[in-house]
């Protein structure tokens, strides 16, 4: 990414005379590596939003990335600050960390405030392969809590984890991949220190396969699962739910996974209060999503996309009486691969929505999802 495409020419010369001698002149051409973008508009899990980012992915010169990025909304603030050392003192090592912050009120249950900095190393261990050590500090703090099974208590204080992550990364390209596959295992343990102590295994798969010329099959899988380390109850913050642009695109946001009727905690009179309905959170989180992409624009970045999403949260690892019933979703969507991101418009379509639930759901985001 340091270069113009198709601008490093290698030309061989022999001088005149010297036919045992042979001149290898390369000339390239340099592309900017620094990026300012601004960006406002309206997104339909956070509604209105400005966000901004400054980028330098050859800081001083050294192929280092320096980036700070900022995203505003009523519901959700997000400012992280990341550097990245490539081959630290000139090794093989990646060393790298970040300084975040994030308010996040997108849950019916509650709001919370999460800031923290991590520090992370990696290392080749093979071809197209990669270990990476990440260590955590993160604090997080509950004012309010509408659900009454949160445990503010619980939820409050300082988690300070280990995570170590196995990356298998053969894709063709890293943004926009139409060939290729990525693998990706870890486990994080919180408990080296502080208030929280639980241990999280992922499991991720990605597929991407030229199927008839530009069309492009895509395809990922996610498993996750948290578990209990100690006689302490899991946060409700750690637990996983679905439902939104990220993962389950037919379903609104935390519309998946185990639901309770509760009365809100904030009503004062809860005999006549009404009950509402409430994610709770799961366990085991398991997602795959298949995906046809194809140009629509292919000069403007412009492309479409069909999608089929099935998955679900589960509030035990044994499933629902031993079962693992999927909740399923399909639809289309249109991307553009613009100067601030990659903007996704996605209709979705549940596939048997329960009662109370819309039939289709419509989701603008930024970000590619895989």
């Amino acid at each position: 990414g340091f270069f113009e495409q198709n601008s490093v020419i290698f030309n061989t010369v022999s001088p005149k005379g010297k036919d045992n001698i042979l001149d290898v002149e390369i000339s390239v051409k340099e592309r900017q590596t620094g990026q300012i973008s601004l960006g406002a508009g309206y997104s339909t899990s956070t509604k209105g939003f400005f966000q901004a980012s400054i980028a330098q992915n050859n800081f001083m010169g050294k192929g280092q990335n320096l980036n700070f990025n900022v995203s505003l909304s009523k519901d959700q603030k997000t400012f992280n600050l990341g550097f990245t050392e490539p081959y630290f003192m000139d090794t093989k090592w990646t060393a790298g960390g970040d300084i975040y912050q994030t308010e996040n009120a997108l849950s019916s249950s509650f709001s919370s405030k999460k800031y923290g900095a991590d520090a992370r190393v990696g290392y080749p261990i093979a071809e197209y392969t990669r270990v990476f050590l990440t260590l955590r500090h993160e604090v997080t703090d509950i004012e309010e809590a509408r659900n009454p099974t949160v445990d503010v208590d619980l939820e409050n204080g300082t988690a300070a984890s280990l995570k170590t992550s196995l990356r298998y990364d053969r894709r063709n390209n890293v943004f926009e991949p139409t060939k290729g596959f990525y693998g990706n295992v870890s486990l994080e343990y919180a408990g080296l220190y502080g208030d929280q102590d639980w241990l999280k295994g992922a499991l991720e798969t990605r597929y991407y396969y030229p199927i008839y010329k530009d069309f492009t099959f895509r395809s990922r899988f996610l498993a996750e699962r948290l578990v209990k380390t100690t006689d302490k109850d899991l946060p409700r913050t750690e637990k996983y739910q679905m439902g939104g642009s990220r993962n389950m695109r037919g379903f609104s946001f935390e519309d998946v996974g185990p639901q309770e009727l509760l009365t809100p905690r904030d009503e004062t009179d809860t005999s006549a209060a009404k009950k509402e309905l409430f994610n709770v959170g799961g366990v085991l989180s398991l997602l795959t999503t298949f995906e046809i992409e194809h140009p629509l624009i292919k000069e403007a970045g412009l492309k479409w996309v069909l999608f089929y999403d099935a998955g679900n949260v589960f509030e035990k690892a044994d499933g629902i009486d031993g079962e693992y019933p999927f909740r399923q979703d399909y639809g289309f969507g249109f991307r553009w691969f613009s100067p601030i991101g990659v903007l996704r418009f996605e209709f979705g379509y549940p596939i048997d929505p329960v009662d109370g639930q819309d039939g289709q759901q419509f989701h603008f985001d930024i970000g590619q999802l895989f």
